[in-house]
């Protein structure tokens, strides 16, 4: 689980959601997205928003079974929401196969199982990769 924090600046009315691993994380990553000078990490508090966490799938077998290349044609074909290549690309053809994505005419696009592997593909606090689920 993706753990959200609702950031305030003293002063401010409203606040920012913000994913981290710990209130004190969440402040500091807010404090080095401010534009202003004038704020510092002591005018920042955090305050758990529990319904704004992101729960992520585990990785199952079939999962772990991909290789490097086609795990990265998952994540990047979910970020993007398409894979342009050609339709015989091997690495997506593979993956159409597993059911994991579908073959549209000029792309590739994720089906329900293949958006939910590629999910569990990815990091649980992007900032913070020494945290793992």
């Amino acid at each position: 689980m993706r753990k959200a924090w609702l950031v305030l600046i003293r002063g401010y009315e409203f606040g920012q959601i913000v994913y981290a691993p710990t209130a004190g994380k969440a402040r500091y990553q807010r404090l080095l997205n401010i534009d202003s000078d004038r704020a510092t990490f002591a005018d920042l508090s955090a305050q758990r928003a529990k319904h704004k966490d992101i729960v992520l799938p585990v990785a199952d077998q079939a999962v772990a079974a991909l290789d490097s290349e086609q795990k990265s044609a998952l994540t990047h074909t979910l970020e993007n929401g398409r894979f342009y290549t050609s339709t015989d690309d091997t690495t997506m053809c593979s993956l159409a196969l597993a059911r994991l994505v579908r073959n549209g005419e000029a792309y590739f696009v994720l089906t329900d199982s293949g958006r939910t592997a590629a999910m569990s593909l990815m990091p649980l606090y992007p900032e913070y990769p020494e945290y793992r689920a």
